[in-house]
């Protein structure tokens, strides 16, 4: 046996013992993360596997299936990610005091608003004069 051929045992044995490992996370869970993630990572160790059987065997006629995988692989990542990012979002958390708290919030602005315009009306005050002063006319 020479060195080649017992490092080729010794990569498939990996191989082989890092696919059996994802498959156990992908059947016990416990979360779908734990499941999604698995998936990606199987894809990816047989995307690995496919091109060092091409790399040893000298064959570029597996370069098609080697690109699916690939393929498929980022798509899984893009998903996992986007499926993630959806979940995870907190929902941020309202207090008593807080006006984002009550449905009402933006009829309460509006009624702010209108009291702060009927004030400035009281005073007598042109709304032109509430226009900004600060050099340039607009």
């Amino acid at each position: 046996m020479t060195p080649h051929d017992v490092l080729v045992a010794v990569v498939g044995v990996l191989f082989a013992a890092g696919a059996a490992l994802t498959v156990l996370r992908v059947v016990q869970g416990p979360t779908i993360l734990d499941r999604m993630i698995a998936s990606d990572v199987l894809l990816t160790t047989m995307t690995l596997v496919l091109g060092a059987f091409m790399a040893l065997e000298r064959r570029t006629d597996l370069i098609p299936v080697l690109l699916v995988l690939a393929g498929s692989s980022a798509f899984a990542t893009i998903a996992v990610a986007r499926s993630v990012s959806k979940h995870d979002r907190p929902e941020p958390e309202r207090t008593e005091g807080d006006p984002l708290a009550t449905v009402g919030h933006a009829e309460a602005v509006l009624e702010r608003t209108k009291q702060q315009v009927a004030d400035l009306d009281d005073e007598g005050l042109d709304r032109d004069d509430l226009r900004p002063t600060g050099g340039t006319d607009r």
